[in-house]
């Protein structure tokens, strides 16, 4: 498997995440199987790519693991068949330590943020 965790700045394990999954500049991609850290710009559309963040996301990863996220980024994650955990916080080890004790819980639709930039709504 292959977690990705939205982050602020790369410091490798100590890397601060953060707390919007769509608006991170970086995302860390943690291989579970040779615990190895590979850290990718954000280029999804957000930051002058192409596509959504989860779009991005679903061609590196396997799941997101993150603390805040809108409700249309959840369901795009769910129909690319990315698993969504939130709750995360601190750095890329304690995220990993957390996920590993169960500590954070697959994400439904009720967490996501329902407001402004969040959920990607930008026709208000």
């Amino acid at each position: 498997m292959k977690y990705a965790i939205p982050v602020e700045e790369d410091k490798g394990w100590d890397s601060p995440v953060s707390a919007h999954f769509g608006r991170a500049p970086l995302y860390v991609i943690w291989d579970e199987e040779s615990n190895e850290l590979k850290v990718i710009d954000n280029a999804s559309n957000h930051f002058g790519g192409v596509g959504m963040p989860a779009e991005f996301l679903a061609k590196h990863s396997n799941a997101i693991l993150c603390g805040g996220i809108g409700s249309r980024a959840i369901q795009l994650a769910e129909e690319l068949n990315l698993g969504v955990y939130v709750g995360a916080e601190g750095t890329v080890k304690n995220v990993i330590e957390n996920l590993k004790e169960g500590k954070l819980r697959l994400a439904s639709k009720t967490d996501g943020c329902g407001h402004g930039y969040h959920d990607h709504d930008h026709e208000h």
